[in-house]
């Protein structure tokens, strides 16, 4: 059985995996066995154990060689399945998608954490979909919902000046600019985006300068606001975004290697 499992103190689940050819070896930790055999089936999808358009093991084996119970893998299958990595038929196999083609925002964590080298790529990525999608939902809340923009806007004046504080801040002021608009897709795209875009917040806020930025494009967000000056919107923010680009990276080269484990 190519799967040896071991308890820490902690309460943390580990293994070490060695596929059967040999030639991989994964270092899994998990909270709980659902946790486990969802890292394992993850990892295993990852790195071609069991590729895109493939079907998975029978259940029984499966669950055997993950070490957790067929209710548990169950489970599993099922949440994995309504994240896209896999597509469920009723009396057929269970078969594994290309999660690229099939899944949402909500794995972009998970992405970050299998992949840790194209992180900082991942990260531009992000950050410029947040710009593209932020000058058309900012406009329209101006537009159309000025009193709403502004009062999202005005919680800026109270944040404390410390990293967490701006990272929640900057995610909470562009998710509600978003909601602001009227039209709540731009505010789930921006709830998909929550978990690595706060991460990576904590990070980049650690900056007195990226701190002192940003308050200054919220302070310029709401004169255009109040002036009512809804052509001005575009070209703030994609200004903003590559001044806060460039500070962006100058400071990858001290990203965390925290950023992208998994925080199961």
């Amino acid at each position: 059985m190519p799967c040896y499992l071991r308890y820490s103190g902690s309460g943390m689940m580990s293994a070490i995996v060695t596929l059967c050819n040999g030639n991989l070896t994964m270092v899994i930790k998990a909270q709980s066995p659902a946790g486990f055999a969802e890292e394992y089936i993850i990892e295993s999808i990852w790195n071609n154990r069991f590729p895109p358009g493939s079907i998975l093991p029978a259940e029984r084996e499966l669950s055997e060689l993950i070490g957790v119970t067929r209710t548990t893998l169950r489970e599993v299958l099922q949440r994995l399945a309504r994240d896209g990595w896999l597509t469920i038929q009723h009396g057929k196999p269970t078969k594994v998608n290309n999660f690229w083609e099939t899944s949402g925002l909500n794995i972009l964590e998970t992405l970050a954490r299998l992949d840790h080298d194209s992180v900082p790529q991942l990260i531009d990525n992000l950050l410029s979909v947040r710009t593209n999608i932020s000058t058309i939902f900012i406009r329209t809340a101006f537009r159309q919902h000025p009193d709403k923009a502004l009062a999202v806007l005005d919680s800026a004046r109270e944040v404390e000046d410390h990293a967490d504080a701006f990272a929640e801040l900057d995610y909470n002021i562009f998710r509600g600019l978003a909601f602001a608009s009227g039209n709540p897709i731009y505010g789930l795209i921006l709830n998909g985006m929550k978990g690595l875009y706060t991460r990576i917040g904590r990070h980049y806020f650690s900056s007195p300068e990226a701190r002192s930025l940003a308050l200054g494009f919220y302070h310029q967000l709401a004169k255009v606001c109040e002036a009512g000056l809804h052509d001005q919107v575009y070209e703030l923010v994609r200004r903003y975004g590559h001044d806060s680009g460039e500070i962006w990276h100058r400071m990858q080269k001290s990203l965390p290697g925290d950023l992208a484990m998994n925080m199961r």
